[in-house]
């Protein structure tokens, strides 16, 4: 094979058109600068977009989970943890064990709007209370809105089936009662 030498120039211009480091050409059109208000839509989620859903949630007795998490299993665990969204145990089906977190709103409408129209939080749906159909808003430790529907309910042994949606952006909380 040969090769022949090209001069510096030839080598340059052929470098430029091929190479992917070479600066766009600016166009004469000024751009401007986003606004604060286009900044901040932006940065933060639309208040109906989904963080985050799952159908068929397995809880058995003292499983807790992390609605807020991004773990395969909702970061579902045996007995509490700090950041528990719900709690399943003998005394019910509890949303938050640090303060009331959860709505029932069965027959509402299934949106964030819908938990934050909702006026008192409680802290736990009893187990005679629990049925498939039954649905409920619960406000995560990190302040999302998070729509909870029973699919399977069994008494004994106790375990529970859920659909979840998280919804992306923060919530407003309704008073607690």
């Amino acid at each position: 094979m040969l090769l022949t030498s090209t001069d510096d120039s030839t080598r340059s211009e052929a470098k430029q058109q091929g190479s992917s480091s070479t600066p766009a050409v600016q166009s004469s059109t000024p751009v401007s600068e986003p606004t604060a208000d286009e900044s901040d839509a932006a940065a933060k989620p639309a208040q109906n977009s989904v963080l985050r859903s799952g159908e068929g949630v397995q809880m058995v007795s003292d499983t807790s989970l992390d609605l807020d998490s991004d773990a395969p299993n909702w970061d579902a665990r045996t007995f509490t943890h700090k950041d528990t969204d719900l709690y399943l145990n003998s005394n019910g089906f509890i949303g938050g064990l640090e303060a009331p977190r959860l709505i029932v709103t069965t027959g509402e409408k299934r949106s964030p709007q819908t938990c934050a129209a909702q006026t008192a939080l409680e802290t736990v749906i009893e187990h005679d209370d629990l049925r498939p159909g039954v649905t409920a808003c619960v406000l995560t430790t990190e302040q999302r809105w998070a729509w909870v529907e029973v699919q399977k309910y069994s008494p004994d042994p106790l375990k529970l089936s859920v659909d979840v949606i998280v919804w992306s952006a923060v919530a407003s909380a309704p008073e607690e009662t």
